[in-house]
Formats: C-alpha cells, structure tokens, sequence
C-alpha cells in the first residue's frame, strides 16, 4: 500500500459563485455567468464553413471551442482532419478493390477479364462500410492521441504512451497498403499472371493426359488379351471344324469306295472312321459347352472395355475444362500479392512506406505540437463542467515515501449526499435506541 508522507495542499470546497446584481454587465446584456463571452477579435474572423466544420469533426476537434482560436488552430485540426479523412478514402478504394477481387467471376484469364457489375456495386458498398470502420478508428487514435507535453520534443514518454496507438496505425496501414499496391502494379501483375494460368493450364493438362493414357493402356490390355482368348478359342474351333470337315468327307468316300483300298460299301474301315468322326464331334460339341461361359465373360470385357475407352476421350475432356476453371481461380488476393512482391521490387515497400506515414503522421504529429489556444480552452472547459458538478480536481497532492506526487480529486457533491446518508442512518439509529428504552421502561412498569 502506499504510505500518505504529507499533504502540500488541503482539500477546499470551491468557492461560491459571485452573485450577479442588476448594475453588472452581464445582467444589462442578458448573458448568463458561466457563458462565455466572444472578443471582438473572435468574432472579426467570421463563421468557419462546412467544410472546417467537417474537418474538425475528423479530427475529433470540439468546433465550439475552435470558433475562439486563432486561425492557425483553425488550420492544424483541417489538416489533421484531411489526414483521417484521406486515409479513409484510401481505405475505400482499397477494400472496394479487395473485395471486387476477391468475388469476381474467374470465367477467363487475366488479361481477357471484364468487368462483373453486380460484384462491382456489391464491393463497392462492402468499401464503404471498411472505410467508415477505418474513419472511426483512425478518428479515435487522432483524438485521443491527446497534445503530449505541449512541446515540439517527442520525448521518450510520450514515444512509449504512444506504442498502443501507432501499433494500430500500422496494423491499418498495411492492410490498406497491400490492396493499392497490387492495383498500381495491375498491367504488370496480369501478364505475369497470365503466364503463370497457362503453365499451370499446360502442367494439369499433361497430368490428366497420363492419367488417361495410363487408363486406356490397362483398357487396352484387358481388351488385347479378351480378344486374343476369343481369337485363339475361335481358330481352334475353326480348326476342329475343318477336321470334322475332312473327315465326313473321307468316311463318304470310303462309302463309295473311293478310298484307296477301292471297295465300296461301310465295312470296318468305314466303322473306324465313322466312331472317329463321332468321337470327334463329340469333343467339339463338349469343348464348345465348357466355352461357351468363358466366351460369355471374354466378350462382356472386350465390350467394357471398348465403351470405357470410348469414354476416355470425353472424360479427358472434362478433365480438360476442370483444370482451366482451376488455373483460372488462380486470380485471387493472396496470388496477386505474392506476383507484386516478385515483380514490384521496391514499389511495394514503398506504397507501405507511404501508407505508414499517412496512418502514423497524425500521431506523431500530435506529439510534435505546442500547446495552443485551443488545448487551453478545452482544458477549461473540462474544469467548468467538473466545477459545475461538484468535483474539485487535484484538490490534494501527497507525497509518497517514494517521493511520488499523489493527486486526489473532491467530489463534493459526492460528499455531501454521503453526509446526508450518514445524518440519516443516525438519526434512525437514535429513534431506534429511544424507542428500545421506551419499551424497556414499559416492561418494567409492567413487572
């Protein structure tokens, strides 16, 4: 905890206001106490415009108090609002292009883009509404940035008080930066690109033409052998049939007797020939059974594999029109970002540079200024309203064993409800202790 070592200043109520009589001049012009009042000077400098008004609202200047500085007050908060507001156009056109990029039809390469309507308005409202995002964090940084120690130094406090907001700055700067930077380099980007879709068109192409190549070579196969089997088993059987063929005919010739032993008629030599022919036909009516299920399967696969071969060529050619979807979706954000990077050189970092010192200029800036008319108006403004309330600030200052100043402030407002509350509870306390002996003296009356 930290010890109190002496009070330098003691706590005091503010002081009442000076009663205002009829004869002063703030009751002869209708002006209230606490209003304040316009020099002449003020007022020679004329109304600020639309546009200072605007300004001063980007930079998150009060514009009632800027109407009694001097024109040089007027001028440092126009800049500093031109500054927001400038970062948040930049924030537009860069979030319009992002999204744009990011949702737009991939239906043909680069360089043969066209512009997609639909997904034109629909970036450009999604811009709009990051920019006003970006508005409203870049307006806050601005304004709480605060005016530092109202010197032209930067000190090493104010640097480190002010890490937390140029993180920010930065973080902002370079997600604004990376979107500009691919639109400037866009001719470049899209022929790079466009190079990189057709190698990529080509790699795909070859690999789904081995594919279908492997695919059609084991059809092939498969279709070569069926084929073969069902040629081998139909010459055999041609050659079985020829030899049935032959020997029908020589058994006829035996039977006229046309034979070499020249005697007709079917003796012995025709009954041999004859069990011959029958045991032959026999095989060939058992082999063409046992056949006739293999030749069933053989030409079902010789004629699978024709169809499928068949549809290899359509299938390659839809694997064709996939892979040019496929080299055409190669047209996003993070590609074009990384063809910018190889190709940009130093443009890249220097667009990020650029969008930097526009993010964190006003912060530094801010530290970098004296303190003016204007930060002594809203400091008072600040304590009038305090006073009005009741507070005192820094009312006492203490010091601590560390030698370290502790300021307090009074709420004397505060105060005086909580000694109401107190005044309260006592005199409840006090009714109730009354009422406690009345009835104690009650009951002993009672006994």
């Amino acid at each position: 905890m930290v010890q109190l070592a002496r009070v330098t200043q003691p706590s005091s109520p503010p002081p009442p206001a000076a009663a205002t009589t009829p004869d002063s001049p703030q009751a002869s012009s209708g002006v209230q106490p606490d209003a304040p009042l316009e020099p002449a000077a003020v007022l020679q400098q004329g109304k600020p415009g639309l546009v200072s008004r605007f300004l001063w609202m980007c930079a998150g200047a009060d514009s009632s108090l800027l109407r009694f500085c001097p024109r040089s007050d007027w001028v440092k908060f126009q800049s500093l609002g031109g500054i927001v507001l400038a970062t948040a156009v930049l924030a537009y056109v860069s979030a319009s292009y992002a999204i744009y990029t990011v949702f737009s039809p991939k239906t043909t390469t680069a360089l043969d883009a066209t512009l997609h309507l639909p997904t034109l308005w629909g970036a450009l409202g999604g811009g709009f509404v990051w920019a006003l995002v970006i508005f409203n964090i870049d307006r806050f940084i601005v304004s709480s940035a605060g005016k530092g120690d109202g010197t032209e130094r930067i000190t090493l406090a104010e640097l480190v008080q002010s890490i937390p907001r140029l993180l920010m700055a930065v973080i902002i700067g370079v997600c604004i930066s990376s979107p500009l930077e691919i639109r400037i380099l866009k001719p470049e980007i899209d022929a790079q690109l466009e190079l990189e879709q057709n190698a990529y068109l080509a790699q795909l192409n070859t690999q789904s033409e081995e594919l279908v190549h492997a695919r059609k070579v084991e059809l092939q196969a498969r279709l070569d052998k069926a084929q073969a089997f069902i040629e081998e088993r139909t010459g055999y059987f041609e050659g079985r049939r020829l030899e049935i063929g032959n020997q029908r005919r020589n058994l006829e010739l035996e039977a006229e007797g046309k034979t070499g032993r020249g005697v007709p008629g079917r003796g012995p030599a025709w009954q041999d020939k004859k069990e011959n022919l029958d045991k032959l036909e026999a095989e060939l009516t058992r082999d063409r059974a046992a056949f006739a299920d293999n030749e069933a399967i053989a030409t079902r696969d010789v004629q699978t594999a024709r169809a499928e071969i068949e549809r290899l060529a359509s299938e390659l050619q839809s694997a064709q029109d996939s892979n040019q979807k496929q080299a055409r979706h190669m047209d996003g954000l993070l590609k074009r970002i990384h063809i910018s990077h190889q190709i940009g050189g130093s443009v890249p970092w220097a667009i990020l540079l650029l969008l930097l010192a526009v993010e964190t200029g006003p912060i530094f800036f801010k530290m970098m200024l004296q303190k003016g008319c204007y930060d002594l108006l809203l400091e008072n403004q600040k304590r009038l309203a305090a006073a009005r309330l009741g507070i005192e600030l820094d009312a006492q200052v203490f010091m601590t064993e560390h030698q370290e100043e502790l300021r307090v402030d009074v709420y004397h407002q505060a105060r005086a409800v909580l000694e109401e509350e107190r005044r309260k509870l006592a005199s409840f306390a006090a009714l109730d202790l009354a009422a406690h002996e009345r009835m104690r003296e009650r009951l002993r009356e009672a006994e």
